[in-house]
């Protein structure tokens, strides 16, 4: 599946005025304005209206002005292994094989991927990420192709395996004055990073105001142990005489453990959530913790998606993202759209596109800055070449599949 929009281009803003017209603004996920214009100030929205005759503006054309897209979730580093792992053996096999054909890569190889990664990323609409890194590769990737959001540098194992980050105030966290990328870490999940690990992760992110990013509820292997304290993964741990016996454990389930560790809170991304259950989704809630969701790679990693209907009815507002090149074949949040779609036809297209736009904004914690054209906010945008004749109709464009 790979959407595209033929002559869709990006606005980009630097100092002076500038008018936008088009054939419509798309302002939020339930408000179009016909004919409109968008006013920009360096760079700010000053105003949204409709356009008046006789105000100099530049014509766009017939189309939609709609805000930048925001993916919640990626791997850029991994984009070098584009459609050269299989799915078949499951998930253990697919990691094993990541693992190795990324280090066979070499670095060279996977920043050249990232760059290209994330070039498509913003021709395709994304304008604002949460990138997850291991390896500390695409800090560089984020900026060049002009991506605002969160560089989020990944932790697994013991705390001494961040301590430079953890210690050194010029490599670690960093909130960008300038508003455009943030520097914070992200735990890989409660089954692979210790608990004193990610509660400092999360301390030191917290003291700074910044979100905090960790996988959860993803895999079977992660739920036995986390529950049992014992199985697959609890040998796995013990082979390589790494002593788990102070982890809180047996636990609940993932979500569970988690807030026992006080990781939940509204500047947490939770990313996946497919074994949860109501319960889980109660406290994310109550905690004011962000889902993040990513569909396409849920399939072909687990063959399962997460429980959305479950989520909207508990009152969260979940976030796109698209993982990485390595588990879905692009990095197109209008495809992660239409797979929404196509998976929950019962689901509305005005919660779709908010989950790529206003509540990916609200998990990044940019919603003062991105998710839609409103006076305030960024001039950055899309023109997409659309002509629908109301909001309805201009969001089952966008996020069906045709």
């Amino acid at each position: 599946m790979k959407r595209c929009f033929p002559g869709a281009r990006v606005i980009r803003h630097g100092s002076g005025r500038t008018v936008h017209r088009a054939g419509a603004v798309v302002v939020s996920p339930k408000k179009m304005i016909r004919n409109g214009a968008v006013t920009v100030d360096n760079g700010i929205i000053t105003e949204v209206s409709t356009h008046r005759p006789g105000t100099a503006a530049k014509d766009h054309g017939p189309g939609v002005l709609v805000p930048g897209l925001v993916n919640a979730h990626l791997h850029l580093e991994l984009s070098a292994l584009a459609r050269c792992l299989s799915f078949d053996s499951g998930f253990k096999a697919w990691v094993q094989q990541l693992l190795e054909q990324r280090d066979a890569l070499g670095e060279e190889r996977l920043v050249q991927g990232a760059d290209k990664g994330a070039r498509d990323l913003v021709r395709s609409g994304t304008l604002f990420a949460a990138e997850i890194t291991t390896l500390g590769i695409t800090n560089r990737s984020m900026k060049a192709a002009g991506l605002g959001g969160t560089w989020f540098f990944e932790f697994l194992g013991p705390l001494a395996a961040a301590d430079g980050f953890l210690r050194d105030p010029h490599k670690g966290f960093f909130k960008d004055p300038a508003g455009k990328i943030d520097i914070s870490a992200a735990g890989h999940a409660p089954h692979t990073t210790s608990p004193d690990l990610l509660t400092a992760l999360k301390e030191r992110a917290r003291a700074k105001g910044l979100c905090f990013s960790i996988h959860a509820a993803e895999s079977e292997e992660e739920r036995q142990f986390i529950t049992t304290g014992k199985g697959e993964w609890a040998d796995f741990l013990q082979e390589r005489h790494i002593d788990f016996s102070s982890w809180p454990l047996p636990a609940p389930g993932e979500i569970a453990y988690l807030d026992r560790l006080n990781l939940l809170d509204e500047k947490t991304l939770v990313v996946h959530l497919l074994n949860c259950d109501e319960k889980d989704f109660e406290r994310v809630a109550a905690r004011g913790a962000k889902p993040v969701l990513c569909p396409r790679s849920n399939v072909n990693l687990h063959g399962k998606l997460p429980n959305l209907p479950a989520m909207l009815k508990a009152g969260l507002t979940p976030a796109l993202g698209t993982d990485s090149l390595a588990s879905c074949d692009s990095l197109s949040l209008f495809d992660e759209m239409a797979f929404v779609v196509q998976r929950f036809p019962a689901m509305d297209p005005v919660s779709v596109f908010a989950m790529a736009t206003v509540n990916g904004a609200g998990a990044l914690g940019l919603e003062k800055n991105a998710g839609t054209l409103e006076p305030g906010k960024t001039g950055d945008c899309l023109y997409l070449p659309l002509s629908p004749n109301s909001i309805n109709n201009f969001l089952e464009s966008v996020t069906h599949h045709d």
